[in-house]
């Protein structure tokens, strides 16, 4: 990953550096002096911006030939002139060193090499011993370089792999952590019952068959099951068995069997498009928006309303993607902002009677099929979960 955006912020000094060396020698009168050398400029300078707007996370090899071949040229035109412009030769040796595999980190130094000898040799000097030791420094040089920026490229390899070392441990110790305090809430959870029954039983074995005792056993019993029974629902993977989904009918059928309650006098008003289907299990869906439907109709004074349409959603600001946008809100107190972050995680509830696993169930339920749930404020005055779903296709 960071070898792409490292060859990336390169391709982008080079542009910046012929772009400034081209106003350099413009300002310098060189065009005038040396005319070839502004036209190996200019052109340099076309192919930089050309290579830098065909974006590719690709790392070519003809990126670094193409510096190589550009330095050799302006070396050769102002040969025994601007002996200094060398020092070129070490920027792409160098990137090229940090970026391109170990075994061919001396592939572009030789060529370096190879393409100042030429120079010499054009120029008819490459017999004289200064000569000779003059290619031999520069080779040395560009070896030593290339060494260091593989050097460099090992070392950052081992950073990023120790970074990625360290993410991955704080992850799994997030998971511990998480594990421990579900483990400690849902014991928390079965202490009581499990101490209304052990009272109960305590009272019966004294002979006290009091009605009160065997109501108490039948509802702390009926509790525990119930809360056993959920956190088996919260604890199961999501990688259920999946379908065609029809969103419509599954809350047509909810909202009916809420209707079909006689000891909730809550209006529901329910506002829903055909062909709403998504992947994912049908047992499932329908657990997580009922316990979200249960949730609203528990929290309204009066009322609670419940829609369904499909949305489009841009992603990077080019592709415009269906989405299948389920809100349910009411009219109660709402939730407060400092439980908004709260409100998913197992047993955190605000009723008396609550397990606190109803929505911590509907958010891993939805969330694994690939949705998400937003809180936002309802305009009856209550809270308002927005559900996406990506659509079917």
């Amino acid at each position: 990953m960071y070898m792409s955006s490292f060859f990336n912020y390169y391709r982008i000094g080079r542009f910046i550096f012929a772009l400034a060396l081209l106003i350099s020698f413009q300002i310098a009168g060189l065009p005038y002096a040396i005319p070839r050398l502004m036209f190996i400029l200019a052109v340099y300078s076309f192919l930089a911006l050309l290579r830098l707007a065909v974006f590719t996370k690709k790392i070519h090899y003809f990126d670094f030939l193409l510096d190589i071949v550009f330095i050799s040229a302006i070396v050769y035109i102002s040969f025994g002139i601007y002996s200094y412009l060398t020092l070129l030769y070490l920027f792409p040796i160098f990137f090229s060193s940090v970026i391109i595999k170990t075994k061919k980190i001396f592939l572009f130094p030789v060529i370096s090499a190879v393409l100042y000898g030429a120079s010499y040799y054009i120029s008819g000097v490459i017999a004289e011993k200064e000569s000779i030791l003059n290619i031999s420094l520069h080779f040395l040089s560009f070896s030593l370089i290339a060494l260091a920026g593989d050097n460099l490229k090992e070392r950052m390899e081992k950073q990023e792999q120790h970074i990625k070392d360290l993410e991955e441990e704080k992850i799994k110790m997030k998971g511990y952590e998480r594990l421990y305090r579900v483990s400690a809430d849902l014991a928390h959870e079965l202490k009581n019952p499990l101490a209304s029954i052990s009272a109960a039983a305590q009272f019966l074995n004294e002979g006290k068959n009091d009605r009160e005792f065997i109501d108490m056993l039948s509802t702390e019993t009926k509790r525990l099951t119930t809360l056993v029974n959920d956190f088996l629902l919260f604890s199961r993977p999501s990688d259920a068995p999946k379908e065609d989904v029809d969103l419509s009918e599954t809350l047509k059928s909810l909202v009916n069997r809420q209707n079909s309650d006689k000891n909730s006098d809550k209006k529901i008003t329910l506002n829903v498009i055909n062909d709403a289907e998504v992947v994912a299990n049908r047992t499932f869906i329908e657990v997580a928006l009922n316990n979200i439907i249960r949730n609203a109709i528990e929290a309204a004074k009066s009322e609670v309303k419940i829609s369904l349409k499909k949305v489009r959603s841009l992603e990077f600001g080019v592709q415009s993607l269906e989405r299948i946008l389920i809100e349910i809100e009411d009219d109660g107190t709402g939730i407060d902002d400092d439980m908004k972050d709260k409100i998913f995680e197992p047993f955190v509830t605000t009723k008396t009677n609550g397990t606190g696993l109803g929505l911590a169930i509907a958010y891993r339920i939805i969330t694994g099929f690939g949705g998400n749930i937003i809180i936002d404020r309802s305009s009856l005055g209550g809270a308002k979960f927005k559900i996406l779903f990506p659509a079917k296709g």
